[in-house]
């Protein structure tokens, strides 16, 4: 109560002394003021029943928007440092940025600053312990919230790192101990992108040079990707913030990460469904049959797996049933194709028996006989006839064996 009193006598005096023109507190009054509240706003323990903890943070914010802006910049290029080493241990502090982003006299000054300190330590990001990492993409996420807030001047500064951000951050995760970082961090990115609608051209322009790079990457992150890291790659492959008329010429390098979509979690499955109804709505036949006939068969595969009854999820098989409605009877161009049979071979495996020393162990022959069967047609004359007395032996014991168990 006091902490808060003192903030809002603060601001009163702020605003007074803007009204009667009197000289402006310098920089290091508010250095002061600054790094003292922060310091005592992280001794507040976070409680969500208690929701008036949130009020010093929005009083220090209405604080700060009276400093005069040359003051205000100049304290946040200093201490920004300082303020992330203390959200990261009360991350109800980041809401200080949240609250002077949504003032347009501070947006644009606060937002080039954090996302040059955000930029500067990106190689870092998948070497943080989970409490750092979590602040830094909470804080990257209040960043592009900004834009949506006010579009006509952070669209432009979000725009000069938006290629740094996409291309820094696939080789960045290749050899980092947490990849899965820069991949929050991206969907993070995508999602702020495409919550736009169309609206935000500047960062349409600054995504498609890279568009070609960019799915190329995801798709050989794919490959060597499980689990939960490779449902949050599919995830970026089909959300991809351009619009549909730019991911023509590169529509095969979501195939993949289409049908991985339809079998993965309910929100992936929902957004692969969304992708495939889009395209089938869309594009025709002519160019887009040849495009899904790569993965045809997974896809049929992963759509008929949906076409269950009550109690199944009865929002993916009506979607289900209204994709193949839409296709009107392409998909069983399928059925032209050889089924794919996998072939289980219930037979015991051929071993022998060898004793050492009392011990009797059994012994596989297939391996051996594998690289001895490629010797004959391959190898030197020596090695041809090693290879055949092998085989020869092998089968021999093979024929013995069989004979004693039968009689």
């Amino acid at each position: 109560m006091v902490f808060r009193t003192l903030l809002h006598g603060f601001r009163v005096c702020l605003t007074s002394l803007k009204k009667c023109e009197a000289p402006t507190p310098d920089g290091t009054l508010i250095f002061r003021f600054f790094e003292g509240c922060i310091r005592c706003m992280s001794l507040f323990d976070p409680d969500p029943r208690m929701p008036e903890q949130n009020e010093p943070i929005e009083w220090f914010g209405h604080a700060l928007t009276e400093i005069n802006l040359h003051i205000f910049q100049e304290v946040w290029t200093h201490k920004i440092e300082f303020f992330f080493e203390c959200a990261q241990k009360r991350i109800m502090l980041l809401n200080i940025c949240q609250t002077l982003f949504n003032r347009e006299s501070t947006s644009a000054t606060l937002l080039a600053i954090v996302l040059r300190f955000l930029v500067d330590r990106l190689p870092v990001l998948g070497e943080y312990d989970d409490l750092t990492a979590a602040a830094t993409i909470r804080l990257y996420k209040i960043a592009f919230g900004a834009v949506a807030s006010h579009p006509g001047t952070n669209e432009a500064i979000l725009a000069s790192h938006v290629g740094k951000l996409l291309m820094d951050c696939f080789p960045l995760a290749a050899k980092a101990t947490k990849p899965t970082n820069y991949f929050h961090l991206l969907r993070a990115l995508f999602r702020a992108i495409g919550v736009g609608g169309g609206r935000y051209e500047l960062l349409y322009n600054a995504v498609l040079p890279l568009l070609p790079d960019m799915l190329e990457s995801l798709n050989r992150q794919l490959l060597a990707s499980e689990g939960q890291t490779r449902d949050m790659i599919v995830e970026l492959c089909l959300t991809v913030p351009l619009r549909l008329t730019h991911l023509l010429p590169h529509l095969t390098y979501l195939m993949q990460p289409l049908a991985l979509a339809l079998r993965g979690t309910p929100e992936l499955v929902s957004q692969g469904l969304r992708t495939l109804e889009l395209c089938i709505d869309n594009l025709t036949p002519d160019f887009l049959d040849p495009t899904l006939s790569t993965v045809l068969r997974d896809l049929m595969e992963a759509l008929f797996n949906h076409l269950k009854p009550l109690p199944a999820s009865h929002h993916p098989a009506h979607t289900t049933i209204r994709i193949l409605g839409k296709l009107g009877g392409r998909n069983r161009r399928l059925l032209s194709k050889e089924p794919a049979l996998s072939y289980q071979h219930h037979s015991e495996l051929a071993r022998i028996s060898i004793s050492f020393n009392g011990i009797e162990e059994k012994i596989e022959l297939g391996p051996v006989a594998l690289l001895a069967s490629r010797c004959v047609s391959t190898s030197s004359p020596l090695d041809r006839v090693h290879a055949y007395n092998y085989l020869e032996n092998c089968l021999s014991m093979l024929f013995h064996r069989v004979r004693i168990c039968s009689t």
